[in-house]
């Protein structure tokens, strides 16, 4: 399928990557798959010790040590599955990019073919993931250890100034931190389809973003709506059942289990949708600003292949 490379309007946005997804659902939810496994045993993982730990409270058998034992235990799987689930979530975010690229240019790839491609550039995909979590959070970090110098300053004249300094500050810094989130939302394309490296990445992606975060938010918000009404869909009524069933019993444990195993596939199927959104919104920065459906018209007609990179 060959789609014509021309500026998007929102709506227009949208509905192609809708389209994209609907004609080629088996290859994204492919893609999804392996991340998805992960994320299932993630969650299968932390039930199974939240429910023991549960169960000998419930018994009256609580022992402190035990107890601090199974909580440490608990931590620890749910840190290493978080971790791994990390790695692989970064690989699959490369090869779903890749995939609708290819797509996106009329050409044809398969699941195979598009974690393939990602040889030589998982290394640089997983820096970029630790370069902008530590960017991101040390923003975080900074931003509450202002809060609470400003907080116990404020406090010594007036409570009521703290509270509303402390609120306003905790704004401020949800606000700058979604912002950062925003302006780096194209950095993976730009990574994988023009070969950067980490920084170069980061770098393109806040200029491609420059004036469009509006555009990024709305499909952040829309794909994020939308996962989350399948996971609440498809994973809420077993939550509630085993709420009714009461904590530590096997009752509350199946249903546990059958709700995680629903809503993975929940967030399986939906999660695709924002990285195929923010590939399309990439090249149509690189439409508007350089003119890149020229580029690609003139190598057609030359017989070179397709540029990747301006």
């Amino acid at each position: 399928m060959s789609l014509d490379l021309r500026p998007l309007t929102l709506g227009e946005l949208f509905d192609r990557a809708f389209m994209l997804y609907r004609r080629h659902f088996w290859l994204f939810v492919g893609i999804a798959a392996l991340p998805g496994v992960f994320a299932l045993l993630l969650n299968l993982v932390q039930q199974m010790m939240q429910n023991v730990s549960q169960g000998m409270m419930a018994a009256g058998e609580a022992d402190p040590d035990a107890v601090l034992a199974q909580m440490s235990w608990l931590f620890a799987g749910v840190m290493l599955s978080l971790l791994l689930y990390s790695i692989v979530y970064m690989i699959a975010l490369g090869a779903t990019t890749f995939a609708v690229s290819e797509l996106y240019l009329g050409r044809s790839t398969g699941i195979h073919e598009s974690y393939g491609r990602m040889r030589g550039r998982i290394g640089r995909l997983l820096v970029l993931m630790l370069v902008i979590a530590l960017r991101v959070g040390g923003v975080v970090v900074l931003g509450f250890l202002g809060l609470g110098v400003a907080v116990a300053i404020a406090a010594v004249t007036s409570p009521i100034v703290a509270g509303l300094g402390a609120v306003l500050v905790a704004g401020l810094i949800a606000v700058v931190t979604f912002l950062l989130l925003l302006r780096y939302a194209v950095s993976v394309p730009a990574l994988v389809l023009e070969g950067l490296g980490v920084r170069a990445a980061i770098r393109r992606s806040i200029g491609l973003t420059r004036g469009r975060l509006g555009r990024v938010f709305l499909l952040v918000l829309c794909a994020t709506m939308v996962t989350y009404a399948a996971t609440i869909l498809l994973q809420g009524p077993f939550i509630a059942g085993a709420m009714v069933a009461g904590p530590g019993t096997s009752t509350a444990l199946w249903l546990n289990i059958a709700g995680a195993v629903t809503g993975t596939i929940g967030t399986t199927l939906t999660a695709p949708f924002m990285i195929i959104g923010l590939a399309l919104l990439y090249y149509d920065a690189r439409i508007r600003e350089e003119g890149f459906d020229l580029e690609l018209s003139l190598a057609a007609l030359d017989g070179a292949p397709a540029p990747s990179r301006g």
